[in-house]
């Protein structure tokens, strides 16, 4: 027998029920005497009232009450079950990642996800901007599963958010905004207590530039320290590098310990 639900029941029943996402083969499977055609028109109705959205093709996300005038939600809402939908390894991270570890100074205008590859477009909205970073594997040991309101949401650790503003710096306001960010971060961090295969994660570069930032900007030489016994136990040697990649290094003072050419002057207090 036909059920007599309208898409919009259900889609309503389901969210008072907590589950605010869903896939167009959910639909399907759950109306299949209804036409292709009739479900299309059903679904697009609903996202032109504002009642849900589709980030990409074939998924969907209801839109409570509260959100209704922005006729969209934050990314916390769904990521978990997109990735999950596109069977993609994940985690949010960035400037993102550090305001859940308390570090909000900086509060991030977009969504940073940091995926396996293959790369994924950045979507845009008039609200809403989420970006991909392509790492070559996902550190999970290093991720942490954090409840949100619609369930869960990969978060990096705080070392791991740290080392990543690093790597980076250019696509989150440079290295200036990075060490406003680890300001607030470092005390959560915990450095010794990780094992020397941290230091796959990222570049030994990067490793290199937030020590010195640690060090010589933030005055956390414990945590500086940590990260150079890190670098240290990797035995291999590492060779100068600018504080600030893509600047020139001519006649730039050169810091022995980090092997960090200083081309750029961090000013905390500008900040």
């Amino acid at each position: 027998m036909a059920s007599t639900e309208s898409i919009a029941e259900w889609i309503f029943g389901r969210a008072i029920r907590g589950l605010y996402t869903f896939t167009h083969e959910d639909v399907l499977d759950r109306f299949p005497d209804k036409a292709p055609g009739t479900l299309a028109q059903a679904l697009t109705r609903e996202v032109r009232k504002n009642r849900i959205m589709s980030p990409v093709r074939g998924f969907y996300v209801t839109i409570p009450e509260d959100y209704r005038l922005r006729g969209m939600v934050p990314q916390s809402f769904y990521m978990d079950r997109l990735m999950l939908h596109l069977d993609r390894n994940y985690y949010v991270g960035l400037l993102n990642a550090a305001q859940y570890h308390g570090a909000s100074h900086q509060v991030p205008l977009n969504c940073s996800v940091m995926i396996e590859p293959p790369a994924m477009r950045e979507k845009q909205t008039a609200r809403y901007h989420t970006r991909f970073f392509c790492k070559t594997q996902i550190p999970v040991h290093y991720v942490e599963r954090r409840q949100v309101r619609t369930g869960y949401l990969n978060i990096s650790s705080p070392e791991l958010t740290a080392i990543d503003l690093i790597t980076f710096q250019e696509s989150n306001g440079g290295i200036t905004r990075a060490a406003s960010v680890l300001a607030e971060l470092v005390d959560k961090t915990r450095f010794a207590n990780l094992a020397p295969g941290f230091v796959e994660v990222a570049p030994l570069t990067s490793f290199q530039r937030l020590g010195f930032i640690l060090e010589e900007v933030l005055a956390e030489t414990e945590a500086a320290d940590a990260v150079y016994a890190l670098l240290s136990a990797t035995g291999r040697k590492i060779q100068y590098v600018p504080l600030k990649t893509g600047g020139t290094s001519v006649g730039c003072p050169r810091n022995k310990r980090w092997q960090i050419i200083e081309n750029e002057t961090i000013e905390m207090d500008e900040i």
